[in-house]
């Protein structure tokens, strides 16, 4: 909707959340709250998004990047101040609306944006709030209607409302569609005589009922959907109900959620029908996962992609990728930067880093693979080592397809093992080694069997032991 303009307010410091890091930028399901609402925006098909920044708006410019445009409120005065701010951005477009928006509410989605434009465009109203019927209002501004009509008169923040007005439970939640023709002109208008001393916006609609203009409240949201979280608590909430919604939409697409209140799944990941996640499961930042997979039980994964068919089984996979039909687990940790191939089997308490896995690679129990390639077909003994690092410089290993490497071997990169070869059990190779395919390698020292010391020894050990106890 080119010709819309929309202004999020995220300037203030959120007090009542006793952070140092401002209120917009806690996450809830994995991301800011600001990152939530900017995506509903795009969702609900606004392209020009204008974020006035003040407390630590370098935070919020790292995080938002250039996907929206910026203006700033060097000073707090007041929410028709902020808006006032991008007055230059509102202006350089001609026509069109200035929707209005609070940085911290995740739960206005797309399609409620989308009903207030509607309603909005159907009457060709000067301003359209977007409003909600609360249970406990608390300190909120209130909804002026007339009793009779319930005709919209205008609003009144909590300080400055009658005992009678703070009984009213409809709220404004930081809402409003202005027609962009006028718009700056009005904000000039504003001024400070209320109890807070600040600029409010809502006494711009005030400015256009005495005008005679069109002003209408849309009673549209839902009480959890205009609430937004000012402290902790609050946050946990809404973090709660966040990612009870996220679970829903899997679920009603064909994903098997066995205990949907013990899983948590981040708002942009990506889970295939028939996929089934396990009970205590953690699926964080833009992860996707294909159809046909099992997920857990206990199992955290981060920023990766699994392919069909896998089984991520008590483990944790980070910012990798997991081809079809492999199988993960239990107690494998795969870290930043490895790529498995189909059918590859990465078991007990293996560890990956930087590993590249051929299709139907086994790795079954207690290695480490670090900055590794290893090729198709391979087999990897329990205790295998990759040694990779020296203290100063990081080194890479090269197995190639169909080798087959033994219990507690040591690999001292750099080293290359060739197709089909065989490092015996126990053996450490390396570095600076390159392996032709097909070979054998051994690698041991000779036993030394000395018969019948075992008894003397320990007598030994005994004497010194009473020596240093003063026995």
């Amino acid at each position: 909707m080119s010709d819309i303009t929309a202004i999020l307010l995220a300037a203030g410091h959120g007090t009542r959340m006793k952070s140092d890091l401002i209120k917009v930028m806690h996450p809830i399901a994995g991301k800011p709250m600001i990152g939530h609402i900017v995506d509903n925006m795009r969702r609900a098909g606004l392209d020009d998004i204008v974020v006035v920044v003040g407390y630590q708006q370098e935070r919020i410019r790292a995080y938002l990047g250039d996907r929206v445009r910026y203006a700033v409120q060097s000073e707090q005065l007041g929410t028709g101040h902020a808006v006032l701010q991008a007055a230059d951005l509102i202006d350089e477009t001609e026509g069109g609306h200035v929707l209005v928006m609070y940085g911290d509410n995740p739960f206005i989605g797309p399609e409620l944006i989308q009903k207030l434009i509607r309603a909005h465009a159907e009457v060709d109203a000067a301003v359209t709030l977007l409003t909600a019927e609360v249970a406990d209002p608390g300190s909120l501004g209130r909804i002026l209607r007339d009793p009779e009509t319930g005709a919209f008169l205008g609003s009144v923040e909590f300080k400055d409302a009658t005992p009678e007005q703070r009984r009213i439970r409809e709220i404004w939640p930081g809402v409003a569609l202005f027609r962009r023709k006028g718009f700056t002109a009005l904000l000039r208008r504003l001024d400070r005589n209320n109890a807070q001393r600040e600029y409010y916006l809502p006494q711009a609609w005030e400015i256009l009922l005495r005008e005679g203009e069109k002003v209408q409240a849309l009673l549209a949201a839902s009480e959890e959907e205009a609430l937004a979280p000012n402290d902790r608590v609050e946050l946990a909430r809404a973090e709660a109900r966040l990612r009870r919604l996220i679970n829903e939409r899997h679920m009603r697409n064909g994903v098997t959620i066995i205990n949907p209140d013990a899983t948590y799944i981040d708002e942009d990941v990506e889970i295939g029908r028939d996929t089934v996640i396990w009970p205590f499961t953690f699926i964080h930042g833009k992860t996707v996962i294909g159809p046909n997979c099992k997920i857990g039980p206990m199992t955290t994964i981060v920023s990766s992609t699994v392919e069909a068919g896998s089984t991520v089984e008590q483990s944790v996979v980070e910012e990798s990728y997991v081809g079809p039909g492999c199988r993960i687990g239990p107690m494998a940790h795969l870290r930043p930067g490895c790529e498995l191939e189909g059918e590859a089997e990465i078991g007990n308490y293996a560890e990956l880093k930087k590993a590249k896995v051929g299709r139907g690679v086994k790795c079954h129990h207690h290695a480490y693979l670090g900055d590794a390639a290893i090729g198709a077909g391979a087999n990897i003994g329990a205790g295998t080592i990759t040694a990779n690092y020296n203290g100063v410089e990081k080194f890479r290993t090269e197995i190639g397809s169909g080798a087959f490497i033994g219990t507690n071997v040591n690999l001292i990169a750099p080293i290359t093992v060739g197709d089909g070869a065989l490092i015996a059990a126990g053996s450490t190779v390396g570095p600076r080694t390159e392996i032709p395919a097909d070979a054998l390698v051994v690698e041991r020292a000779q036993a030394v069997i000395k018969e019948g010391r075992a008894a003397s020894l320990k007598e030994a050990w005994r004497q010194r032991k009473k020596k240093r106890e003063g026995v």
